[in-house]
C-alpha cells in the first residue's frame, strides 16, 4: 500500500454509523477497508479520529475569494475540501468567454477537483453593461465540455416567467446535455416561486436565509444549498430541515473571503455549525460529502473500497479542524507556482475622463438604501420628499453610494446608503456584481474620488481612504482577481480591515457587502449605473 491509515473512523452511510477499521491506499484509490491493521510505505494512525469522504462546495463564485482558481483551490484543500463547483460568472461579465475559458484552465493548475456552472446569465438583466456576455452559442459551447456540469444560477427570474427565449435556449440545452439546472430565487415564494421552478426546470436553490424559506422551496421540489458566506449566512435552525430532507440538502459558500476562509474554515465551518445546531455528525457529513457528488454526478463522497483516495482527517466531531487532508492518494502539501495571465485581463480599468462623482438624483434622493449585516437583502427607508437634505447626514449614517462604469463609457449613478457606519473617508471597490463596475461609499465626494483614482491607479482592487492615508488590496486581473498567494493576500486584507475599523465601521465583511450594492437581483432596493433599481417593482425610479 502507497498510504494506510489505521484506527480510524468512517462515516458508513448505508448503515447509518460510524465505522473503526483500516485504509489502505493504492495507486490513488481506497484498495482496501479492513478490520485488521494494514502495513503500507506510509503508516498514518489515525488514533480513532474521524476519516470522512472530502467535502465538496456545491455553488461557489472563486472570484469572490479575489484568487485564481488555482491559487483558490490549493486553499481551501487545507480546509477538507477537494471539489467545487464554480460558477464564473463575475470574470464573465469582465471579459465574456475567453475569460471563463481562463479560468477553466486555471483551475487544471490545481490539486483539487474544479467544477464549473456555465452561467446563465451574463449580464443578469438588459438594464446593466459589464465588459463581457456569454451568448446561446457560448454556453452551448461550455456545456459540452466534461468540467461543466451544471447550466449557472438562473438569476433573470422575470426572463424565466415572461419565457425569454435565449434564457430557455441555455435551458432546454442544458437539459439535453444532462447537466443541472442552478437555480437563483431569493425571496421568491407562492405561485411565482412554482413558475419560476416549472418554466425554468430549476432544480436547486442556495438563496436562502430562513428556514421558513428553505421549508417552503423543499416542499416546492427544489434541493437546497445551505450557504455560508461572508455577508450571507443561513439562520442555525435551518440546518435541522435536515432532519425531514437528509438527501435533498448540501452545503455551499457561494461568496466567501478568503480572509473569512482562514478564520472560520471552508464547507467544514458548516460541519461545525451543523452540530452545535443539534444535528447529527453523521447527517451533517451526509450533507457535506455524498450528497453533493450524488446530485451533480460525480464519483466521490464515500470513503469505501474503488473509491477515489480524497479523504480529511479531522481532529473532532465538534470543531472539524483539519488534521490531514488526501487527494488522490497523496497526503496534500500546500503550494503555490507562478501562473500566466493573458494581457487582456491585466490592464482593464477604464474610466472615462474627466472623472465626475454623480450627484444625487433629486426624484430618489429621499430613499435610502439600508443595509445589515450577514444579509445581501437591503431595504427601503425614506426621508422627508419635501426637505431639501444635504448629501451627507454622518451623524445619522447617511452615507453616499456611487456605481461608476470602468469599460470607457459615460455613465455613473449615486444613491443614499445607510448601515456602512463610516464617520470619515471612503472606501471602494472594482468589484460590483455583476458587472464589476467601481462602487465606493463615503463621507464626502472628495473622498470617493480620491478612493476612485486610487483603484484605477492600482489595475483595480480594493481600496480604503481614512482622510489621510491609503491601504490597498491590488486586484490586477481583471480588477476582480489577484495574482498574489493566500497568504501574501490575507495579510494585505488583514491591514485594509484594520483601517476600515478606524474610519469607524463596524461591519465583519464591509468590501464584501459592498460588492452586492449594484445587483440588481436581489431584493429590494440597489444602485446600478443606469441609476436606482427597484427589485420588487422591476424598474428603475
Amino acid at each position: 500500500m502507497d498510504i494506510v491509515i489505521n484506527n480510524a473512523l468512517i462515516p458508513d452511510f448505508k448503515n447509518y454509523r460510524f465505522k473503526k477499521c483500516h485504509i489502505g491506499i493504492k495507486n490513488g484509490i481506497i484498495s482496501k477497508i479492513s478490520d485488521v491493521s494494514i502495513n503500507g510505505e506510509t503508516v498514518i494512525n489515525a488514533d480513532e479520529r474521524l476519516v470522512s469522504p472530502s467535502l465538496i462546495d456545491c455553488h461557489c463564485h472563486i472570484e469572490s475569494s479575489y484568487l485564481s482558481p488555482y491559487y483558490f483551490g490549493q486553499f481551501v484543500a487545507n480546509y477538507g475540501t477537494t471539489c467545487v463547483i464554480a460558477d464564473p460568472h463575475e470574470i464573465a461579465n469582465v471579459s465574456g468567454i475567453s475569460g471563463v475559458n481562463y479560468f477553466i484552465e486555471n483551475a487544471k493548475l490545481s490539486d483539487i477537483d474544479i467544477k464549473f456552472a456555465a452561467s446563465s446569465c451574463v449580464p443578469a438583466t438588459n438594464i446593466v453593461k459589464g465588459g463581457g456576455s456569454l451568448t446561446v452559442n457560448d454556453i452551448n459551447s461550455l456545456l459540452s465540455k466534461d468540467e461543466v456540469v451544471a447550466l449557472g444560477e438562473v438569476m433573470d427570474i422575470e426572463g424565466v416567467l415572461i419565457k425569454k427565449r435565449g434564457l430557455l435556449e441555455k435551458i432546454n440545452y442544458a437539459i439535453t446535455k444532462n447537466k443541472r439546472i442552478n437555480g437563483h430565487a431569493p425571496q421568491l415564494k407562492g405561485e411565482k416561486l412554482i413558475n419560476y421552478i416549472n418554466y425554468g426546470s430549476i432544480e436547486d436553490d442556495h438563496e436562502c436565509e430562513s428556514a421558513e424559506e428553505i421549508k417552503e422551496k423543499l416542499e416546492a421540489g427544489l434541493n437546497i444549498f445551505i450557504r455560508e458566506g461572508s455577508s450571507a449566512t443561513t439562520e442555525v435552525g435551518a440546518y435541522k430541515l435536515a432532519e425531514k430532507y437528509p438527501h435533498n440538502i448540501m452545503f455551499c459558500t457561494d461568496d466567501k473571503s478568503p480572509l473569512d476562509i482562514a478564520q472560520s474554515g471552508h464547507i467544514n465551518f458548516h460541519l461545525r455549525k451543523s452540530v452545535k445546531a443539534g444535528l447529527d455528525p453523521l447527517l451533517a457529513l451526509k450533507l457535506a460529502t455524498i450528497n453533493g457528488f450524488k446530485y451533480y454526478n460525480l464519483e466521490g463522497g464515500l470513503a469505501s473500497e474503488g473509491m477515489p483516495a480524497n479523504l480529511v482527517i479531522f481532529e473532532d466531531m465538534k470543531n472539524f479542524f483539519v488534521n490531514k487532508t488526501i487527494i488522490k492518494g497523496k497526503i496534500f502539501k500546500e503550494n503555490y507556482n507562478k501562473f500566466h495571465t493573458p494581457d487582456n485581463l491585466l490592464h482593464s480599468i477604464n474610466v472615462k475622463e474627466p472623472l465626475l462623482i454623480p450627484k444625487l438624483n433629486e426624484n430618489v434622493e429621499h430613499i435610502i438604501i439600508k443595509v445589515k449585516e450577514n444579509s445581501l437583502i437591503t431595504e427601503k427607508e425614506y426621508l422627508d420628499k419635501d426637505y431639501k437634505h444635504p448629501e451627507y447626514v454622518i451623524d445619522r449614517d447617511i452615507l453616499k453610494l456611487v456605481n461608476i462604469d470602468r469599460y470607457n463609457r459615460n455613465l455613473s449613478a449615486a444613491a443614499r446608503i445607510k448601515g456602512f457606519g463610516l464617520k470619515k473617508g471612503a472606501i471602494g471597490s472594482s468589484i460590483s456584481h455583476d458587472c464589476h463596475n467601481i462602487v465606493a461609499v463615503g463621507t464626502s465626494d472628495k473622498a470617493i474620488k480620491n478612493v476612485v483614482d486610487k483603484i484605477i491607479n492600482i489595475d483595480g482592487g480594493l481600496v480604503c481612504f481614512d482622510g489621510i492615508n491609503y491601504e490597498t488590496v491590488r486586484l490586477n486581473i481583471g480588477g476582480i482577481i489577484s495574482s498574489e498567494n493566500p497568504s501574501k493576500l490575507t495579510k494585505d486584507l488583514k491591514n485594509l480591515n484594520e483601517m476600515v475599523k478606524k474610519t469607524g465601521c463596524t461591519l465583519k465583511e464591509p468590501f464584501t457587502l459592498l460588492s452586492f450594492m449594484a445587483l440588481e437581483v436581489i431584493p429590494h432596493i440597489k444602485l446600478t449605473t443606469a441609476g436606482l433599481y427597484d427589485v420588487d417593482l422591476s424598474k428603475l425610479l
